[in-house]
């Protein structure tokens, strides 16, 4: 999904915001389509090269970025590099996660993950933020537990894509609100985090489909490198 939609634009412009969120959520839904043209790729590897080039792509993007100040306040701020960290780390197992369930026929599970989401979300905010629903919220809670739980019924067996999905993005969520850095560095940073961890595996796997040089002179290659700007 989208972040180069910021809150303080979402707010002087409200009509933007709501295009740029529909952009996002039309992108979004079009990833199913858009993995499955890469289907010839592991889920781990295409998410290494998401990495990678989600990571080269932003930092281009931060060069003409309006908010140079973001990087001063991280470093003077470390415990936030330690939180993007971990959320990194997080959105990464949901990446992992979501392409695989894509490119293995599990795609009804995964889009119940995403309904499951919400539910969590609500959960984790009463639980560990102390937030309070009214009335009409709790009925509408208890409306969509209804539903999500007949489609979990549905399914005939334990959704663990579904709750693995659900769970991760959620704790990303919660996780990354101890970090107030804007959307778009702080994905960036968060990328940066792992592109260590990257490029040991694609050492430690030279047979790796993308290690192989015929495999940039395909379409594939193309679309993989997408990853980057697709992500942002």
């Amino acid at each position: 999904m989208s972040v180069l939609k910021g809150r303080s634009m979402q707010a002087a412009n409200p009509r933007r915001g709501y295009i740029l969120g529909l952009s996002a959520y039309t992108i979004w839904g079009l990833f199913p389509i858009y993995f499955k043209a890469i289907s010839a790729v592991p889920a781990i590897e295409i998410i290494i090269h998401r990495v990678l080039w989600s990571a080269l792509f932003g930092s281009i993007v931060l060069m003409f970025w309006k908010h140079p100040g973001w990087w001063r306040d991280l470093r003077n701020n470390p415990q936030r590099l330690a939180v993007l960290a971990l959320s990194g780390t997080l959105i990464a197992a949901n990446w992992i996660v979501y392409v695989w369930a894509v490119n293995n026929g599990r795609m009804l599970e995964a889009s119940l993950g995403y309904y499951i989401n919400p539910l969590v979300n609500v959960l984790l905010g009463m639980l560990l933020l102390g937030e309070r629903l009214r009335r009409l919220q709790m009925l509408a809670v208890a409306f969509a537990t209804i539903g999500v739980a007949q489609q979990v019924w549905n399914v005939g067996s334990l959704p663990w894509v579904s709750l693995a999905l659900a769970l991760t993005f959620a704790f990303y969520g919660l996780i990354r609100k101890k970090a107030p850095v804007a959307a778009l560095p702080g994905l960036v940073v968060e990328t940066w985090m792992l592109v260590p961890l990257a490029l040991i595996w694609l050492t430690l796997n030279p047979t790796a489909v993308s290690a192989q040089p015929e495999f940039w002179t395909t379409t594939q290659a193309i679309w993989l490198a997408a990853a980057g700007p697709v992500t942002l």
